[in-house]
């Protein structure tokens, strides 16, 4: 039972939405939530999309939301630079417009920074210049390092992926900004109030922040959710299911 805090901390791939299309269950489920006084605080590893298109794709599957209700593994690499620095970004839409926010100039000539989100356009020439660059001296910066991202059609190779690649090369581990990264951690910090409860579909990150918030983690399992047995007090196959064992 939930016990009386004020805020859910909430995954959106694989607990919420697949690829923008709504879980069964989910927009009733956060409904539910928010009419027994709880804010949700949506944290996601997802750096692709920008913070507007998150929220109008919150509200095509009938989840009103504010730009300040989410925090993605993007906003969260951004916050780490510094305003007026110069970063090679590989990432996005959603990637380049949280560093232009912090007011980072987005240049891959001598940056003070390398920035790695997910795209879909990496390539060798990709990784040959961020390892250069990061050789060079500049800080490496991982949006997030999921090995996967969900999808309606199943996995695709995350962020861990590329970043895999780029580290390798560059004989150079990153900073990892998104869950369960200190800079995510110090986001939720600024904007959630106390913790209830992290929901999410990966013990390793969602897991792993609920531990770091010292809150009770909620397992919500997908096709990310590692294979074998599950020993978490909150556990269910969707949001909906656990909000009602949790509100109920």
């Amino acid at each position: 039972m939930l016990q009386g805090k004020t805020t859910v901390v909430l995954d959106l791939d694989g607990v919420v939405w697949l690829a923008g299309q709504e879980i069964p269950g989910a927009s009733q489920a956060v409904e539910i939530l928010r009419a027994a006084g709880r804010k949700i605080l949506f944290v996601t590893n997802n750096s692709s999309p920008t913070l507007d298109q998150m929220v109008r794709r919150l509200g095509r599957i009938g989840i009103d939301a504010q730009v300040d209700d989410l925090i993605t593994a993007a906003v969260a690499a951004a916050s780490v630079l510094d305003p007026g620095s110069r970063a090679q970004v590989i990432g996005d839409a959603g990637v380049h417009e949280a560093v232009e926010r912090r007011g980072v100039v987005v240049d891959g000539v001598n940056p003070d920074a390398v920035v790695v989100g997910w795209e879909r356009t990496f390539n060798f020439e990709t990784i040959s210049s961020a390892a250069h660059n990061i050789r060079a001296g500049a800080r490496f910066v991982a949006t997030n390092d999921d090995p996967t991202h969900p999808t309606v059609d199943g996995l695709l190779p995350g962020t861990g992926a590329l970043v895999a690649a780029i580290a390798t090369a560059a004989e150079t581990e990153p900073l990892i900004a998104g869950k369960p990264g200190q800079p995510t951690i110090e986001l939720i910090g600024e904007r959630g109030g106390e913790i209830e409860i992290c929901i999410g579909d990966r013990p390793s990150t969602d897991g792993a922040l609920a531990a770091a918030l010292g809150a009770p983690f909620g397992l919500i399992t997908s096709a990310a959710t590692p294979a074998g047995d599950h020993f978490f007090a909150h556990e269910a196959a969707s949001l909906l299911e656990l909000v009602n064992r949790l509100v109920g």
